[in-house]
Formats: C-alpha cells, sequence, structure tokens
C-alpha cells in the first residue's frame, strides 16, 4: 500500500512557484485592467462581447477581488494540508515482482465476481502513482472491471531504486512490461486485453506492435502519440529551452539527485495551467461541507503530491525524443531493437480521449487511433486525471472501457 506522507506542509510543489503565480496572475489583471479601452489595449476577437459586459472597473474593487482570492486559495491550501483523510486501500496479492515493480491481481480483490476472468494488463504511466486507477472505495477503475467479470492485472512500477537507476524506456518495456506480459498471457489459454493510462498507452502500444496476435482486445486512456499536436508539456519544454540545453539540465539533474526529481515534473505541469493550483483550491475552501466530495478532492490532491521520480535516461527518452523530437509519430521510435509501426496492429482498440485533457490533449492522443487500422475513438468532455475519477468517469468511460474488452474477448 502506497504510504502518504503523515502531513502535507509545503505541498503542492512547487509551492512557492503555484503562491508566486497566483500572486503574480492577479496583480497583471489589475494592472491591465485600466487598460480595457480598446484604445490602449487591444482585446482578442473572443473576448469582446465578455469585456462589453463587464462596465466600469474600481481599482480599488478590483484589488480586494484579487486579495480575496489569494486569501481563499490559502484558506483552500490550509483544509487541505490539515485534513485527516489518509487512503488506506488494501492492495490485492502480487502476482510477480522484480525490482520496485510488481503485478497486482485485481481479479482476487473483493469486488471481483471472477477470479478466472478474462485477464487484462493495465499498463499505467511512468511519472505518477498507479494507485490513481484504483483510488478509493467506490472510485476505482480497476475494481469495476472486476465486478464486470474482467481480471484486471496492475503493473505498478512502483517508486524506482537503484535497480532502475539506468533504466531507459526500453528498459522498462524489456525487464518489466515484457515479464508482466508473459505472465498475464500465461493464465488464459485465450487472448488476453491490454489497458493503458497515459504514456503507459504509448509503451503498450509500441510494444504491442511487436506482438501482435496475442492479444485480442487494447484500450488506451489520454495517451499522447503525435506530440507536435500537443500544447502541454511539449510546449512548454520548448519555450523553456533548446533540445540539446534540456538534455543538459536532464543530466545535470540527474548527476545531483541520482534521478531526475518528481518537483521537476510538477513544475513542467505547473506551467501549463500557472493558476490551476490557485483556482482549484479557492474552489475547495468555497466548496460545500459535503464531506464525500471534499474527500473526493482531497484524495486526488494526495496522488498528485505523491509524485515519483524518473529514472534519467527514461526521462531523456520521454521529454527529449518523444517530446521533443516526436520521435513516436515521425515513425523513428525503437523498443526491441526495431522501429515501431502501428499500422500493422490489428485487434480491435478504444482510444480515449478527453476534450479537457491538458496533459495529453486531444489531437495529440487521437493521432494513436488515426495510426492503428481497426481502431474506434471516444471523446468524453473530461480533463486528463478526470477521465480515471472524474463524477462522470464511471459512465463516459469506465463503462465503455468494460464494454470494449467484453465484447472483443
Amino acid at each position: 500500500m502506497p504510504k502518504i506522507q503523515e502531513h502535507r506542509q509545503g505541498q503542492p510543489s512547487p509551492l512557492i512557484f503555484h503562491l508566486g503565480a497566483a500572486a503574480f496572475g492577479y496583480q497583471a489583471a489589475v494592472t491591465s485592467a485600466s487598460k480595457k479601452n480598446p484604445a490602449f489595449f487591444e482585446l482578442h476577437p473572443e473576448l469582446l462581447d465578455q469585456a462589453a459586459g463587464i462596465g466600469d472597473l474600481n481599482p480599488l474593487l478590483l484589488h480586494r477581488a484579487a486579495l480575496n482570492r489569494i486569501q481563499a486559495t490559502l484558506s483552500g491550501l490550509h483544509k487541505w494540508q490539515t485534513h485527516p483523510y489518509r487512503r488506506d486501500m488494501a492492495d490485492p496479492p502480487e502476482l510477480w515482482s522484480s525490482g520496485s515493480s510488481r503485478l497486482l491481481d485485481f481479479g482476487i480483490c473483493p469486488e471481483a465476481v471472477n477470479p478466472n476472468g478474462r485477464p487484462i494488463l493495465i499498463v499505467p504511466s511512468l511519472i505518477n502513482r498507479a494507485y490513481i486507477l484504483d483510488l478509493k472505495q467506490n472510485c476505482s477503475l480497476l475494481r469495476f472491471l472486476a465486478t464486470n467479470g474482467l481480471r484486471p492485472l496492475l503493473l505498478d512500477w512502483g517508486v524506482p531504486t537503484d535497480v532502475e537507476r539506468s533504466f531507459d524506456l526500453n528498459s522498462y518495456v524489456t525487464q518489466r512490461l515484457q515479464p508482466a506480459f508473459h505472465i498475464a498471457r500465461a493464465l488464459s489459454e485465450q487472448q488476453i486485453g491490454v489497458l493503458g493510462y497515459c504514456m503507459g498507452g504509448t509503451l503498450a502500444a509500441g510494444f504491442l506492435s511487436l506482438k501482435n496476435g496475442e492479444v485480442g482486445a487494447f484500450a488506451t486512456l489520454g495517451s499522447p502519440w503525435d506530440f507536435s499536436a500537443s500544447s502541454g508539456v511539449t510546449a512548454v519544454m520548448r519555450a523553456l529551452a533548446t533540445k540539446s540545453k534540456a538534455a543538459d539540465l536532464i543530466d545535470e539533474l540527474g548527476q545531483v539527485f541520482g534521478m531526475v526529481p518528481a518537483d521537476y515534473f510538477q513544475q513542467l505541469f505547473a506551467l501549463i495551467d500557472p493558476l490551476q493550483v490557485a483556482v482549484k483550491f479557492r474552489k475547495l475552501d468555497e466548496m460545500a461541507t459535503d464531506a464525500s466530495s471534499i474527500e473526493h478532492f482531497i484524495a486526488i490532491e494526495d496522488w498528485l503530491a505523491d509524485g515519483v521520480p524518473m529514472a534519467t535516461q527514461s526521462a531523456k527518452n520521454l521529454l527529449i525524443d518523444w517530446n521533443l523530437n516526436n520521435a513516436t509519430a515521425r515513425g523513428v521510435w525503437r523498443l526491441m531493437n526495431q522501429q515501431i509501426n502501428l499500422s500493422g496492429l490489428r485487434m480491435p482498440s478504444l482510444h480515449v480521449c478527453g476534450l479537457r485533457d491538458s496533459i495529453s490533449q486531444i489531437n495529440a492522443s487521437i493521432a494513436m487511433a488515426n495510426e492503428i487500422p481497426n481502431s474506434m475513438t471516444l471523446t468524453p468532455d473530461t480533463g486528463h486525471v478526470g477521465m480515471i475519477v472524474g463524477s462522470k468517469a464511471r459512465e463516459t468511460v469506465w463503462e465503455p472501457v468494460a464494454k470494449h474488452f467484453i465484447r472483443n474477448l
């Protein structure tokens, strides 16, 4: 069971960035308001109708509103940091482990209806912890699949240690994903399913392109493929440095810390929407005293704050080869000494691409579906995390994914 820190002081990381971004953003809004007159400040055409209804802007009232928002953000942060909630979900049995990685059998969890159901190998992201897929009671995609007669097998990458320090993405595939796949495959005389989330879906797609015929159905959730279409981390990386400087920075982080720290990735995500943390914790402060809603918010934030470092070479593969060089969509990504081409995949595949996904934008993820012949695309009105744990995740994502595997296996 993942260990949540005893308290959340200093979180979310990097806290100084989040508070600074809020202060700067609100200050910029107050300063710019005095220039609302189009003669001094040209508004974007899409904002003209909204601006027309604003009316006169009183500088004193604007300052007060900005201060109130910052105070509400701080109050929301305090509520989160001091909340008593701690995740207490028990892990199911392990089928296999190597280094920091484990294969967990959710076919034997209390909610499962068929421990011998068709195996579904679940491949999560390497950046964040795998338990977002099993967040809390009544909010677990894995347990939901198990209630539908399937046998979800979660490849939990774990927190990398010295064993994985030198791993690149190819190492994770050959030494972790491939053995887990063979174990899952040995559990059934029939074809199994594979489900990938975020970059786990990208890794799984590349791996399966070399294992065609052994999988009966494939699905991805928010998995990027064409990084040239991304305005998320890819755009942030391009804005921060050239490819060579970015590679040097990652190497230096690895030399200093042993691996690329989780805080580095947290800052990259924060730069996608610098005011996001301020806004969501203000919403927490304003949230009605509904214990279940607040606890759900806390559970998600605990997971977001519980990041893991990444082996230096894996980080370079992800941030340089994928994000900046777009090796995947350009057809130059090599895995297990072979060039990856998804056009040879023949199993039915379903690709969930969230309309509000800011991590793997829809154009970046829908590109994978365009590469695979026998594919379907689902575009729910969700974000990257919302498609897994959002209020509408069950009906818009979980149920279609379960039906996809039940129908095709």
